[in-house]
């Protein structure tokens, strides 16, 4: 679904990605981990076309991305946000928008939904988020996590074949945490295709399918969760992970 070809990005001198290639299949979890400043967060911004990037190329849905930006693939990106949906760490909802108006915005204007037929939609979210009793809550009236299930419902009002979230759970209290993981293990039970930059091992052990370490710009292991999270073979990872810390 989602193809990745020699990637490269760079700010001055600095390689951010450096010609990284990886492809995602449908219905496929990825949890992307690796030390701050290794490139998940480019690269996730890359794929929705929020970053441009200077060479290679990104494929997804049939839609192709190449250097340049938005005005040179500005009818593939186009299509590709159709696609693929976006949470940040800071859920940026409009403050002056209930929940319900935050997540009918996009179905609106952008897919040309009714209001009746993007309410409709917002209230199953809100439901399947649990928050169906927060529909006319503003952004200042709810807390971090059900601010952050709120966005996440926001992304699929808009019914992508795939999500892209990048540490959804950082700007969370840790009392908060659990309310935002639990809906994307359940999201990841119904097979919808996910990209995770995230710092929360238990969720890349028990809800992915997939591990990737990115370091330095480059992918530095690949595989199933057990295998990149127990037995890694890249020293870098091994550090990362604190395998290497001897009795205390």
């Amino acid at each position: 679904m989602i193809e990745v070809h020699a990637l490269c990005k760079a700010y001055g001198p600095r390689k951010i990605l450096n010609d990284i290639s990886l492809s995602f299949a449908a219905g496929q979890v990825v949890s992307l981990i690796g030390p701050s400043g290794g490139g998940k967060s480019t690269l996730l911004r890359c794929l929705n076309g929020l970053e441009s990037f200077d060479g290679g190329s990104i494929e997804i849905g049939g839609q192709k991305l190449v250097p340049g930006g938005a005005k040179v693939n500005a009818r593939a990106l186009a299509a590709v946000r159709q696609k693929v949906g976006m949470v940040f760490q800071q859920w940026n909802l409009f403050a002056h928008r209930t929940a319900l108006g935050n997540i009918i915005e996009a179905p609106i204007h952008v897919k040309g939904l009714s209001v009746a037929e993007a309410s409709e939609r917002a209230h199953r979210l809100l439901k399947q988020v649990g928050l169906g009793h927060r529909a006319d809550a503003y952004p200042h009236e709810m807390s971090g996590g059900e601010q952050q299930r709120v966005a996440i419902a926001r992304a699929l009002a808009m019914e992508p074949a795939a999500l892209l979230l990048d540490e959804p759970t950082s700007a969370l209290d840790p009392e908060r945490v659990g309310e935002v993981l639990d809906v994307l293990t359940a999201l990841a039970r119904g097979g919808l295709t996910m990209l995770v930059v995230t710092h929360e091992m238990r969720f890349a052990r028990e809800v992915s399918d997939r591990v990737l370490v990115l370091h330095g710009g480059t992918v530095i292991e690949d595989g199933p969760p057990a295998e990149v999270l127990e037995r890694p073979q890249n020293e870098r990872t091994r550090a990362f992970l604190g395998l290497d810390r001897g009795p205390r």
